[in-house]
């Protein structure tokens, strides 16, 4: 049936009597179902409900920042050097980081509220989106609803847990010296350090300094990092209960990077010369600043917003993709 289905497509679109090999035809009876309604629609509809779902909720709680950081660890467990090993070996965005192996661990202490609290509920109306489509599309969106730029997602991505477990940090970056993570010669080098975790992405240094600047949201806790002594029951200026940059989160305290941390803009780089007190600037921040290699995009982003919303989300998009398996192999767009 889908071969004569596919043929006569074919030939009244003008391609010509030839008739596709069977190999050839399977591959493309999802992009026909994608046109003529089938699963692609109805999952294509489905990531269009997750989306309006996911705007509400980031709307509603103000909790984008939980969101893009869980979206963050789950595609940064990933290491290029594994990706000849079968998948989903070589880890990446493939929602395992809900598995008790990471969500547990050091480098995710509190993203376990984003997945039970904001997008379990999520999940349970949009059953035909995997987990790891739905938290990278909750990071993606959590961008665009405060104020970043609209980043050209791909979806159809298949949940994988890794049946070899990587130990802690799994190649996250860290705050603070000392940098522990193999390959890094000098524990106290941020920048060898930055490099050496985003570099086994694909990255380059302007990915590195645009991805970091979406430091330009969220706050780091005592509880969670342990990088600065803020906990949920104290906070700085612009993070303790009452202060205005909270808006409608549920989560008081902590020290943010910029004044006003639930507004994804170019304050990242605009404020951090200006070293205010109420703010935190980590090592792998600073050096940014000074690093030859980083310092031409720092001060770009500075100077434009637009030329930092536009590598933002270029190397957002590709950090989304890693490690991914798409089915239909082309992805779905559009959303």
């Amino acid at each position: 049936l889908k071969g004569v289905f596919l043929d006569r497509a074919f030939r009244q679109a003008g391609f010509g009597a030839a008739r596709l090999s069977p190999t050839r035809m399977a591959g493309c009876f999802d992009c026909f179902c994608g046109l003529f309604g089938g699963a692609g629609a109805e999952k294509k509809k489905a990531l269009a409900k997750a989306k309006g779902l996911v705007k509400a909720v980031v709307l509603e709680k103000s909790c984008g920042p939980i969101l893009i950081r869980t979206a963050w660890h789950d595609a940064g467990t990933y290491d290029k050097a594994n990706a000849s090993k079968p998948w989903p070996e070589a880890g990446g965005a493939i929602g395992s980081i809900r598995t008790e192996h990471e969500i547990k661990a050091p480098p995710n202490a509190g993203l376990q509220k984003a997945i039970t609290a904001y997008l379990s509920p999520i999940k349970e109306q949009v059953p035909e989106v995997s987990w790891a489509d739905l938290i990278q599309l909750a990071g993606a969106v959590s961008v665009e609803c405060m104020g970043g730029p609209v980043i050209p997602m791909k979806y159809g991505r298949v949940d994988g847990e890794p049946k070899e477990l990587v130990p802690p940090p799994f190649g996250l970056p860290a705050a603070l010296p000392p940098f522990g993570q193999p390959g890094v010669k000098n524990p106290n080098d941020a920048a060898e350090h930055l490099r050496y975790v985003f570099y086994k992405y694909g990255m380059d240094d302007k990915d590195i300094v645009a991805l970091s600047g979406a430091h330009t949201i969220g706050r780091a806790f005592a509880e969670r990092s342990g990088a600065v002594k803020e906990g949920y029951m104290d906070g700085t200026l612009y993070t303790k209960k009452g202060a205005e940059a909270l808006k409608n989160s549920q989560t008081c305290g902590g020290r943010s990077w910029t004044k006003d941390w639930l507004i994804f803009n170019n304050s990242y780089f605009t404020d951090m010369p200006k070293a205010d007190p109420e703010c935190i600037t980590f090592p792998t921040d600073s050096v940014l600043m000074t690093d030859p290699g980083f310092k031409p995009h720092f001060d770009l982003f500075a100077k434009d917003q637009s030329a930092f919303f536009s590598a933002y989300a270029s190397a957002h998009k590709k950090l989304s993709e890693c490690g991914s398996k798409f089915e239909p192999a082309s992805g779905i767009t559009g959303i």
